[in-house]
């Protein structure tokens, strides 16, 4: 069977269209200098996070944060003994400013007295889309906020491509960065999400089209209960859907909606925050399914193509380059089979890193070309489903690179894994990962 072949370029991950669709080898060529990236994340907001209050206590607690991958939560907790114990343990949280005007004020006030700015990773306008439709109170809040947290991200709610609050907020929209979409309760969040994102795109609103996304993720499959949460099909369906929604190009962050605990998915939001953290650059996105993307399109892709998308091409010529939709999360959600997907981060210089999904029920071979650098040696950080036992495990281990050839490995069957490679000029390995 042949390989699958999809290259990923400057704007966006382009498909090449292949002879065969197939799950089980692929290779990528990554553009380590993109005109456009999928996203940015800071280290105060490092890509995902939990929807619940912060615990406080000693060190078993920081434990329980470390160990359960829970750098930023979105909570509307915000007293004094909780911000001086976030802030000395460099946990962060999407603070959802709640009440009314004048105790909005006074906790503004309060975090910035107590220096506790570095616990906030962003704000949120309430929880309610409409703002309950007082105007004046958000616009004086976003006032407020900007005059003491000169560089800390505000967001509103929405539910829709058209928030109320963006109209309320008016001129004062210009201090707000972000949208807060809850999909807690949507399997798969690439469909809707690009439409909220194409409707933006093309609409008049030019606040809007400069938004970034946060967006709410479910604890479990659709029709599951509260026990599945860390069964392992859950957690790869997780991930699946995290990279389904980065591949949106709009999105920043996904925040899974419940509470944080160190067990099977904790561990592995640990193994992704060291991988967000120290690469904060997310390159791009794709499954090693998608590469015979044309024939995923209903109509002629000359009659859906916009000219100021740059999702697509024109001539609908069988080699056409375009962005096939991420399949994996929705076939999972189904009760089908998934893929191999994955999402391509880098740090600034000298570190490239593979955060990979493996659902296809195949050991799938890959191989990775880089645009600008060579790849080295690598560091393997994997959670994956015992065959035998049926229990999850974890290991981390090194891998050898050729600087100059292409790093060729494989994604074992049922694993979560990064794969951080050394980048360099050279024509040999370094010290190092």
């Amino acid at each position: 069977m042949k390989n699958n072949v999809f290259r990923t370029a400057a704007a966006a991950a382009l498909c090449l269209v292949a002879a065969a669709t197939t799950a089980k080898d692929f290779s990528t060529t990554i553009d380590l200098a993109p005109a456009q990236p999928l996203a940015r994340v800071p280290k105060k907001f490092p890509g995902f996070g939990y929807v619940c209050d912060p615990k406080v206590g000693g060190e078993e607690t920081v434990l329980e944060y470390r160990h359960s991958g829970a750098w930023v939560l979105k909570t509307k907790v915000c007293d004094d003994k909780t911000l001086e114990f976030l802030t000395r343990n460099r946990i962060s949280i999407l603070l959802v400013l709640d009440g009314s005007r004048e105790k909005i004020n006074t906790d503004l006030r309060r975090i910035a007295d107590g220096k506790y700015g570095s616990a906030i990773a962003g704000f949120q306008l309430g929880d309610r889309p409409d703002g309950d439709g007082d105007a004046e109170k958000w616009r004086a809040v976003v006032s407020s906020i900007r005059r003491q947290f000169k560089d800390t991200p505000i967001a509103i709610p929405a539910a829709d491509a058209k928030p109320p609050m963006a109209k309320m907020l008016a001129d004062r929209m210009r201090d707000v960065s972000k949208l807060v979409y809850d999909f807690s309760k949507v399997p798969a969040p690439y469909k809707q999400l690009k439409e909220i994102t194409k409707t933006i795109t093309f609409g008049g609103n030019k606040d809007l089209k400069r938004m970034r996304l946060w967006v709410i993720a479910p604890d479990r499959m659709p029709g599951s209960d509260e026990s599945t949460r860390s069964d392992f099909k859950t957690i790869s369906w997780k991930i699946h859907w995290m990279m389904s929604a980065y591949a949106v190009e709009a999105v920043d962050a996904v925040l899974f909606n419940q509470p944080m605990q160190p067990d099977e998915f904790g561990y592995t939001l640990r193994y992704l925050g060291l991988a967000f953290r120290d690469h904060g650059t997310v390159l791009t996105h794709g499954e090693s399914a998608s590469a015979d993307a044309a024939k995923s399109k209903t109509s002629s892709p000359d009659l859906e193509q916009d000219f100021d998308d740059l999702t697509g091409g024109f001539g609908g010529e069988d080699n056409m380059k375009i962005v096939a939709s991420p399949k994996a999360c929705a076939n999972l959600a189904d009760g089908k089979t998934g893929d191999v997907e994955y999402l391509a981060l880098a740090n600034d210089s000298d570190r490239l890193c593979l955060v990979m999904v493996n659902t296809s029920g195949k050991r799938t071979k890959y191989s990775v070309e880089t645009k600008g650098k060579k790849t080295g040696n690598c560091t393997i950080r994997r959670m994956y489903l015992d065959p035998e036992t049926k229990k999850v495990k974890r290991e981390a281990f090194g891998g050898y690179g050729q600087p100059g050839l292409p790093y060729t490995s494989y994604v074992e069957p049922d694993a979560v894994e990064t794969v951080t490679l050394i980048l360099t000029d050279k024509k040999h390995n370094q010290a190092g990962y």
